[in-house]
């Protein structure tokens, strides 16, 4: 089944709304990962910490309306769900391909239906946070629409937008020439502070 763009089936799910919620939830893992890093933290105090701070951080920017489009919360309790246009929506972290969770999936109501479902819509929404792989990846986000079958009809992947991730990098402008006069001959001293390592260990579900 071809993947579609998840406009297609709710037009306010522009890659500018995607981008949004997909950069807070990188930032946020980003951050505890840097925080959480002791010998004395642990994957579940780091997949606890960032499914609160995401939690938090989604609920603040609806109830304050920061969103770039608006946004109905459903449910604001641990399972968080909330609403674009007609898309429902839930986040958490998981791998996409080869899911882990029992809760990535809703449950299916085919037996429940009067009608014949259709296999092309979606029914079901879920940013996904994709830890990396690989020393060499960068986490990303998938956002996905799936039909009562628990099939993928619907995708869109943060590694495919630019200005996200922050793996993408934009050659620097190099700047204009300036004749310069004489040199002040000094010997100034030298500050040599470096910055903190902002590498940190994956998370493991």
């Amino acid at each position: 089944m071809e993947w579609r763009h998840p406009s297609c089936f709710e037009p306010q799910l522009t890659d500018e709304v995607m981008s949004f919620f997909a950069q807070h939830m990188l930032d946020i893992n980003r951050d505890i990962l840097y925080v959480l890093s002791s010998e004395d933290d642990s994957n579940y105090g780091r997949g606890t910490s960032i499914f609160d701070r995401t939690r938090n951080r989604f609920l603040n920017l609806i109830m304050k309306q920061q969103c770039p489009v608006d946004v109905h919360l459903v449910n604001g309790s641990l399972k968080f769900i909330f609403q674009i246009g007609n898309a429902t929506i839930r986040f958490l972290k998981d791998d996409f391909e080869n899911p882990k969770k029992n809760k990535f999936f809703m449950p299916q109501w085919q037996s429940m239906s009067l009608f014949p479902l259709d296999d092309h819509q979606p029914h079901f929404w879920r940013f996904i946070l994709n830890e990396p792989k690989t020393l060499d990846d960068e986490p990303f986000i998938v956002f996905a629409g799936y039909n009562l079958a628990n099939e993928v009809v619907a995708y869109w992947n943060s590694s495919d937008i630019t200005d996200i991730n922050h793996i993408h990098l934009v050659e620097p402008e190099t700047p204009t020439s300036v004749e310069l006069g004489s040199p002040l001959v000094e010997d100034p001293e030298m500050d040599n502070d470096k910055e903190d390592d902002d590498d940190s260990e994956a998370v493991n579900t």
